[in-house]
């Protein structure tokens, strides 16, 4: 190990605290306290390490005090543990042989910036540096974008080819490709990967964020071109990619990867670029992801990103994604419905869709024991429960509808709930206990008046003043019946239960508990319900749908 030094990441940063040190790296940081002499120790400690030392000597002194030893063995035991340090051949940067006896030299001695970079990103960076001399990279396109791009590979050290003329902009180096695209105000480079591959995305985006068409500027031109070179030099020299560095600010815990495949979107005026999740046709992934944060993204979803807007929260939460209004006891609740109602327009007639398997068998089941024949289910067997009769007054007294509701127990633990005004089925809910049924029943009825309301309000004077539309006002209502379930995966309460709470401070959290048994007592009653293909896009995005059973397709 004579050739090898342990460095600290240049990305490295430490800071002093009242009570010891804190210690930043690239995807996370950590704290050490035990008072002001540790940031003694770490200046003792970082400056060797800087400049590197064997790995036999990064120990502690055997004369060293017991509190120095353990201030050391913990400093360097968490230097260890948030990779902060890395192994570099003796003389790495400086023209001096590599591990192993082969000089670096030999490939081509890296910048010290490019040094600096791979000293910080790379798990070995002589091995990073090898793969990225490897192979010539090819750029293809014309204008700005390529040019920026052959300048951004020849920067990071690889020998690049002259630019070859085409459409749009692709690099390839080896195995591994790039393909990005540009309009006036927008561009976009997409994940690493085979050649169709890439370019079948390429031009999928380009359709969907359709941009007006004409020469990018030079501002959005070199960031396309530049962002599409990152990637590439990343995926050659088996660097982590791009997408996956970014970092809630709020969190220490690195990412695992993007859900899907991670796009990178850039715009102008503002200037500005994101990575987004990307549903792709012909590179699904294993569904990694919620629903609100795949299929409703801003820039690449599928449906239009489900949003409260100015929709009234009071009873019922609202949210809309496009026409498709959702309903909920909460507003992520109400945000998961509406973007449910959207993608129904994306799937095959007849599929019940849902946000997982439980949900959307859970559908499935209860639509077909809809029309089912029961037993008249009294009144009392319902109206004290607190969470059904909050729901049904604001049914009957909050939006004063003339509405009834029909409780029939249609089999051994399965009710269904049905309100009617005026003649119009409103909603139906199928549950196993009378109350759940009644209360899923009403809070849909309530949601479509609210809903209703909504559309047929005026706008508020600052809109009607500037000539502006409602943007989330549904044009037509929402079509009906609507339908609300004990199946849908229902977000955890924020904060612990008090002691004093029941189940009508968090309801319906919590009924998904008892869905496995009632769905077996559904399938006893109507059948088995078989599973509908969405095709990649949806599936990939986690949806799952069933056909309700004994319906004809």
């Amino acid at each position: 190990m004579s050739g090898v030094l342990l460095r600290l990441r240049p990305i490295a940063h430490a800071t002093p605290t009242a009570t010891g040190l804190h210690v930043r790296g690239w995807r996370s940081s950590f704290t050490v306290d035990g008072g002001r002499g540790l940031w003694t120790i770490w200046e003792r400690l970082a400056g060797p390490l800087a400049e590197g030392v064997p790995p036999e000597r990064l120990a502690v002194p055997e004369n060293a005090s017991p509190a120095v030893a353990r201030a050391l063995e913990l400093i360097i035991g968490q230097l260890r543990e948030h990779d902060l340090l890395v192994e570099v051949p003796a003389g790495w940067g400086d023209g001096g042989a590599g591990d192993g006896g082969t000089s670096h030299r030999d490939l081509g001695a890296p910048p010290p910036d490019i040094a600096s970079w791979l000293e910080s990103v790379a798990a070995s960076p002589l091995e990073a540096w090898r793969r990225l001399r490897s192979t010539t990279a090819v750029v293809t396109g014309e204008g700005a974008p390529a040019a920026a791009a052959h300048r951004a590979l020849t920067a990071a050290g690889l020998d690049v080819a002259p630019v070859r003329p085409g459409a749009g902009l692709l690099l390839t180096a080896g195995p591994h490709v790039v393909a990005a695209g540009y309009a006036a105000a927008v561009g976009f480079a997409v994940a690493p990967g085979p050649v169709a591959d890439v370019v079948a995305d390429a031009a999928a985006l380009a359709d969907r964020l359709a941009g007006a068409p004409g020469t990018p500027p030079e501002v959005l031109a070199a960031l396309v071109g530049s962002a599409a070179a990152h990637r590439l030099v990343c995926a050659l020299g088996g660097l982590p990619d791009p997408a996956t560095e970014v970092v809630d600010m709020w969190s220490d815990v690195p990412p695992t990867g993007p859900p899907h495949q991670a796009v990178l979107v850039a715009r102008v005026d503002p200037l500005r670029a994101e990575y987004h999740p990307w549903l792709s046709a012909v590179r699904p992934r294993e569904p990694n992801g919620t629903l609100l944060e795949v299929l409703g993204d801003r820039e690449l979803g599928p449906v239009p990103t489900p949003l409260p807007g100015d929709l009234p929260q009071l009873p019922v939460k609202l949210a809309a994604s496009g026409n498709a209004v959702g309903f909920g006891t909460t507003e992520h609740a109400a945000r998961l419905d509406a973007l449910l109602r959207a993608a129904r327009e994306l799937a095959p007639a007849g599929a019940v869709l849902g946000a997982d398997r439980a949900h959307a068998l859970g559908l499935a089941l209860r639509t077909a024991a809809r029309h089912l024949p029961g037993t008249p289910v009294t009144e009392d067997e319902w109206s004290a429960d607190p969470t059904a009769r909050r729901w049904w007054k604001a049914v009957v007294l909050r939006f004063a509808l003339p509405a009834a509701v029909e409780v029939t127990r249609v089999g051994p633990g399965v009710v269904r709930a049905v309100v009617r005004a005026a003649g119009e089925e409103l909603s139906w809910a199928v549950e196993a206990r009378p109350a759940d049924a009644v209360a899923f029943a009403a809070l849909a009825a309530a949601g479509r008046a609210q809903a209703d309301q909504a559309r047929t309000r005026p706008p508020r004077a600052d809109q009607a003043q500037a000539g502006q539309a409602r943007t989330l006002r549904p044009p037509a209502g929402v079509p009906g019946p609507v339908v609300l379930c004990g199946a849908a995966p229902f977000a955890t309460p924020d904060g612990a239960a008090a002691p004093w709470t029941n189940r009508d401070w968090h309801w319906p959290h919590g009924l998904r508990d008892g869905e496995d048994a009632f769905q077996d007592g559904l399938r006893a009653l109507v059948g088995e319900a078989e599973p509908v293909r969405l095709g990649p896009v949806l599936e990939a995005a986690g949806l799952v749908a069933f056909a309700v059973p004994g319906a004809t397709r």
